[in-house]
């Protein structure tokens, strides 16, 4: 009896734990990965974007597993979202989209992919060469950007 309580206190923590995680997957990553954060705003869009939008965003970079997962959070203020990319690109410069991110099925920007070829410049640069930049109906070319960081 005392082992079943034990088993099931375990399963609980467990659940507990991953609760936030889209996947199991998301959780290993989260867990043995770098992650790198954002904080978007138009005022930091060439050009200006939404002046009264916002949002944060995580990607995590695992490494050992060859994922990497992408949390886009507190998005507000904004126009219908009509696409949401990480981009290569200095602050303040423009660069090429080099992922696309797509929303989850339950409904958030989240989730997992193996990583790509274009990856390697990221351990390179730590990210920091790197921004995420979300599309509106209303900014097409870009509402709010957030250039990546520790």
């Amino acid at each position: 009896m005392k082992m079943a309580k034990i088993g099931a206190v375990g399963a609980l923590m467990s659940g507990i734990a991953l609760a936030g995680c889209a996947t199991v997957e998301e959780a290993v990553v989260q867990k043995t990965a770098e992650t790198y954060h954002a904080t978007l705003a138009g005022a930091q869009v060439p050009g200006g974007g939404d002046p009264d939008g916002y949002a944060t965003a995580q990607i995590s970079v695992a490494d050992r597993f060859d994922q990497v997962c992408y949390d886009i959070n507190d998005i507000g203020n904004l126009s219908q979202i009509t696409a949401m990319h990480v981009h290569r690109g200095a602050p303040g410069v423009e660069g090429p989209p080099v992922w696309t991110l797509t929303r989850a099925n339950e409904g958030g920007w989240k989730g997992c992919t193996d990583k790509a070829e274009w990856m390697q410049d990221v351990f390179e640069s730590r990210f920091r060469s790197f921004y995420v930049n979300i599309h509106t109906t209303e900014y097409p070319n870009g509402a709010i950007l957030g250039q990546l960081g520790d």
